[in-house]
């Protein structure tokens, strides 16, 4: 029989993988290379898409956020106008 809680945990679970090492951390230089992450392979994708396009202009840009925030501020106007309707009632 086993004598010791830490014999009984020991029969039940496996023995734990010896920890990797960590790389030394140093602070970067000319030498280093930028991480290449997903986020900015997709961004640097779509920024190269973009500007491959001769019809995209930063005028359409600007025109494009315009109607966007339009749109939000539309929306948060009715949310709001529904709101105070709602406490007026009551």
């Amino acid at each position: 029989m086993l004598k010791r809680k830490f014999d009984y945990l020991d029969a039940i679970a496996p023995a734990p993988a010896p920890a990797h090492k960590r790389p030394d951390l140093h602070v970067a230089n000319d030498h280093d290379a930028p991480v290449a992450s997903a986020a900015r392979s997709l961004q640097s994708e779509i920024g190269r898409v973009f500007a491959q396009e001769n019809t995209w202009s930063v005028r359409r840009t600007v025109a494009i956020g315009v109607v966007f925030h339009l749109g939000v501020f539309c929306a948060l106007g009715l949310a709001a106008g529904g709101a105070l309707s709602q406490f007026a009632h009551h």
